[in-house]
């Protein structure tokens, strides 16, 4: 048996580009579910980062510090060396060791550099200085020591994972392969020794393959271990598989971890009571909470419109649940397109408090069901206008929202911003004392330059209080920090008028009652950043006391749009106006490296709070390792009714949501008629498949490109297949496809699909470059009129308008959407296919930045994102104010979809949808067949499910797989 544990650990030691390695020998807990004990665990933890002779790492010390952590917080006694020496690792190994003795469970975790060379592998200490080969033997650890230190510690269990960085600094003097080796000895010996639970070996990169080394953090395939290692009731083979399926969404399938196991039963490193973990959730579903919410709406046209919204956000009947007839409802029979759109619309902006925008609706609807409720609620906004509410004096809880500053103990647990702001000031004072009291109290409480110097201000606060004072009209001198007696006097009145004791000091009330009134306007009108950060100060103190700092919220956005940008600055600004103590930071990332990056920034130190995602596999990866909050208590309170149904199902899984939309994309057929014209094909005759083939013939017939298409790269062609599958199968095909029902990808609808896109494909449609062509290449071939037709979707409008001929005007008159052809005869059901952006919020984030998501996916913002970056809105109530006809063509297309569907490619997740985009490029360059298509996809998306994708096992007839 030794002989084969050090086989294999010198075949698993790999070479690896300043290699980041994790070695696990565990008896994990050793024993199957309902036996709650836990077996003696040591381990050892280094990190080695700040190397002498070679650029340091960042990231091995803080991997070994969250890694040590994680094990202690599972009862292990853990031994850490951090940028260690040579001689400290080896002592280090020798502590170790002595305490592994008899344990059933021992970890050795290793983050710095190592190599490999002739099969013996080196984990090299911070003082090394390899300039050759022969520097290895003296001046590294070797495999072959750590090794015999795992043999001696004798565990029942064994599992190793191995995670590899990219730059091999000592790639000059000592040349190396790149990637790690899988296993090539035999497990038989290891799992025949008595007591054995078996083995399992975890690679963070496939073999032969280099894993990322990460941003400033951790490592991608480190942080995917963080979330996942200490989830109770996790099997220790499941977890694994999940780290690997976070680690390829948040890569983009540029790293797949591989797993090689033949353990013996089911072991844990968190056992936990199934029946517990079960009951744990507290909010009842999206389709439970929304019905009461529906049951709730005060007007009965409310209640019949929201049922058909219910109905297409869970794909049921909202009929069952309900009554089948409410007072004064509808008959769902009259649920005519107009109605809907009216209905949606008025749901998406029922509470909202802007009267122009209710106006927009009686001008758009002027006799509609939901004019007189828009009439009833411009006149109540009208009459609050002109009486505004009283204002609440000083010494009472301001409105929710005034003021929520700083991370507070409330918000940790949950409270709202309203409960938070009433407890951030003190209750009214007592009724006045008497004499003999007032003597006692003043004996007991501090003298009020004392309180003012517990506050722990510095001068830039003491400068931010005399802001304040200003705006209040209190003071007039300088802002210089000095508190002389024009300070004190204007702190003495203002205490005076809040009816606090005028003692001229400062106290935590008194700043209370100085944020909560005048830090929004100063914020607003100052854009002195050494200012701003004053207030922010004085804010999270007024709300925490001396110490406390205000929260910084961020926002990891994706956008190359300059004027966005600007605009969501100032989004960022006035947030924190209304928010004093809570500061915002956007980092705007173009898609082509934002998955990448991703991971790096959720392991890093600042992780954002608010991140963009594009739902599907996307999303469901950051939900499955803990990185996106559950939002389905926010979105049941009626904020779910604000977007189009079909928007926030992508954001939906397991009755649950996870995100929230920002935009939407439609995939249509653009024509351009001009050409159809003089081609003799008229627009109305693409609206069946027949027709759009008969269509595709007669423009080749007559020298025209029927259909400009980006083919290299690959994902538009799955817009075809997509569309045709969609309006075959419908959503009940891709639902029971993607929960591994019935056939699977192999059902009918999908082979059919191919075969109408072979169909296409023999017509040779494309023009003569589309497989050297880019997606916006063919979107410009189609502007300039070197095409007839192209399927794209609406972000492609601001490349046909600075490319059209004769400009907008003409292209107005020119360009016409249509809906995607239908293969059998038009259902009265709008199946429409395409994108949803938006954002989750990460699992740890203050809960104000759920506050903070509300704005930036809030009707406004989304109107006016419209108009800068050609993006339909997912908040149904932007309809009113789209003012492009293009964009308000698609906008009204979504809201009478009765099912949207996210792109196949992102709903699969990157791995089976890249085998799908390039299984439909081959459909459509003709070198597959429908059938041989969807065998490719149903494959993919076999081993990418979890439940369905089986840990590799070792056999133990001494055959390893490679």
């Amino acid at each position: 048996m030794r002989q084969g544990i050090a086989s294999l650990l010198h075949a698993l030691f790999g070479a690896c580009r300043a290699v980041s390695i994790v070695l696990l020998l565990a008896a994990a807990t050793l024993t199957a579910i309902g036996s709650p004990a836990l077996a003696e665990r040591v381990a050892l933890v280094i990190g080695n980062g700040a190397y002498r002779n070679t650029p340091a790492l960042s990231n091995p010390p803080k991997d070994a510090e969250a890694i040590a952590e994680k094990l202690r917080e599972l009862d292990f006694v853990v031994t850490v060396a951090l940028d260690a020496k040579l001689v400290a690792m080896r002592s280090a190994l020798k502590t170790f060791t002595a305490q592994a003795r008899s344990a059933e469970v021992a970890v050795i975790f290793y983050a710095g550099h190592g190599l490999q060379v002739n099969g013996e592998n080196y984990l090299i200490p911070v003082d090394a200085n390899l300039a050759s080969r022969s520097d290895l033997q003296a001046a590294t650890l070797r495999a072959s020591e750590i090794y015999a230190s795992l043999v001696a510690a004798g565990p029942d269990l064994a599992v190793l994972v191995l995670d590899a960085c990219r730059d091999n600094p000592f790639s000059a003097a000592i040349s190396t392969s790149p990637g790690l080796a899988s296993g090539s000895v035999s497990a038989s010996a290891f799992v025949q020794r008595p007591n054995s639970a078996g083995m399992l070996i975890g690679f963070a990169a496939a073999p032969g393959a280099v894993a990322f080394d990460g941003g400033d953090g951790h490592s991608p395939f480190t942080t995917a271990l963080l979330q996942w290692i200490d989830r109770p009731g996790l099997e220790l083979g499941t977890m694994l598989r999940r780290v690997r399926s976070t680690v390829v969404e948040l890569t983009r399938g540029a790293q797949v971890p591989w797993v090689e196991e033949a353990l013996l039963r089911e072991v844990y490193l968190y056992p936990a009571d199934p029946a517990a973990l079960a009951g744990s959730k507290k909010v009842a579903s999206i389709e439970v909470a929304l019905l009461d919410t529906i049951r709730a709406l005060e007007l009965p046209v409310e209640r019949t419109v929201a049922r058909e919204f219910y109905s297409r956000l869970t794909g049921t009947d909202g009929a069952d649940p309900l009554p089948a007839s409410l007072p004064g409802e509808g008959d769902k029979a009259d649920l005519h397109d107009d109605f809907v759109r009216q209905g949606l619309i008025w749901l998406s902006i029922r509470h909202a408090s802007d009267i122009d925008l209710f106006q927009k609706y009686l001008d758009a609807f002027p006799s509609g069901p939901f004019a007189a409720a828009a009439e009833k609620r411009i006149e109540k906004l009208r009459e609050e206008k002109e009486h505004p509410p009283v204002e609440v004096s000083a010494g009472v809880a301001p409105d929710p929202g005034t003021l929520v500053v700083g991370e507070t103990t409330g918000l940790e647990q949950g409270k709202s911003a309203g409960e938070v702001a009433a407890a951030s000031v003190d209750p009214l004072p007592d009724p006045k004392p008497t004499v003999s009291q007032e003597a006692a109290s003043a004996a007991k409480q501090p003298q009020p330059l004392e309180m003012e110097a517990k506050l722990g201000l510095g001068s830039e606060a003491l400068a931010g209080v005399q802001a304040l004072l200003t705006e209040a009209g209190e003071y007039s001198g300088r802002k210089d920090a000095n508190f002389g007696p024009g300070t004190r006097k204007a702190i003495e009145s203002l205490q005076r008028s809040a009816g606090l004791d005028a003692t001229g000091y400062l106290d935590q009330r008194t700043l209370q009652v100085l944020v909560r009134r005048y830090a929004g306007a100063v914020l607003r009108d100052d854009q002195d950043t050494k200012r701003r950060d004053a207030v922010h100060l004085l804010a999270a103190v007024a709300s925490k006391g001396a110490g406390a700092r205000p929260t910084v919220l961020r926002v990891a956005a994706m956008s190359r749009n300059d004027a966005v940008h600007a605009y969501w600055r100032d989004l960022s600004l006035d947030f924190e106006a209304r928010h004093p103590g809570y500061r915002v930071t956007i980092e705007h990332q173009p898609g082509s490296t934002y998955k990448a990056t991703l991971l790096g920034m959720l392991g890093s130190d600042t992780p954002p709070d608010i991140m963009h995602t594009w739902g599907g596999g996307h999303l469901e990866a950051l939900r499955e390792a803990g990185f996106a909050r559950d939002l389905t208590e926010e979105m049941s309170k009626g904020w779910a009714l604000e977007f189009r149904s079909g928007a926030l199902q992508t954001y939906t899984q397991d009755g649950r949501i996870y995100g929230v939309p920002s935009s939407v994309e439609l995939v249509s057929l653009w024509v351009n008629t001009s050409i159809l014209e003089k081609a003799g094909v008229a627009p109305e005759h693409l609206a069946t498949w027949g027709g759009f083939l008969e269509a595709v013939h007669k423009l080749k017939a007559q020298g025209v490109v029927p259909i400009a298409i980006g083919g290299r790269d690959r994902w538009p062609f799955q817009f075809l297949w997509g569309n045709l599958a969609e309006q075959i199968g419908g959503r009940a095909a891709f639902e029971a496809a993607y929960s591994g029902a019935g056939e699977g990808f192999l059902s009918p609808s999908f082979v059919e699909a191919g075969q109408r896109l072979r169909e296409l494909a023999e017509l040779q449609p494309f023009q003569v470059d589309f497989l050297s062509a880019d997606e916006g290449a063919a979107g410009m071939t189609f502007a300039k009129g070197g095409a007839a037709m192209v399927v794209t979707g609406n972000w492609r409008l601001n490349t046909m308008r600075w490319n059209w001929p004769g400009g907008a005007t003409r292209m107005s008159r020119e360009l016409r959407r249509l809906d995607f052809p239908a293969v059998s005869k038009p259902s009265d059901k709008l199946l429409t296919y395409g994108g949803a952006d938006g954002y989750a919020v990460n699992s740890k984030a203050p809960e104000m930045a759920v506050e903070l998501l509300r704005v930036l996916t809030s009707r406004a913002v989304q109107s006016r994102i419209s108009e800068l970056a050609d993006s339909v809105p997912s908040v149904s109530g932007s309809d009113l104010s789209l003012k492009d006809p293009f964009i308000s063509d698609v906008a009204a297309t979504l809201l009478r979809s009765t099912y949207h569907q996210l792109y196949y490619d992102q709903a699969l997740g990157p791995i089976a949808g890249e085998v799908l985009n390039e299984a439909t490029m081959k459909l459509a360059t003709g070198d597959m067949q429908g059938l041989d298509a969807a065998r490719a996809i149903d494959r993919a998306w076999d081993q990418a499910v979890l439940s369905r994708a089986p840990v590799p096992t070792v056999p133990t007839d001494g055959h390893v797989p490679k």
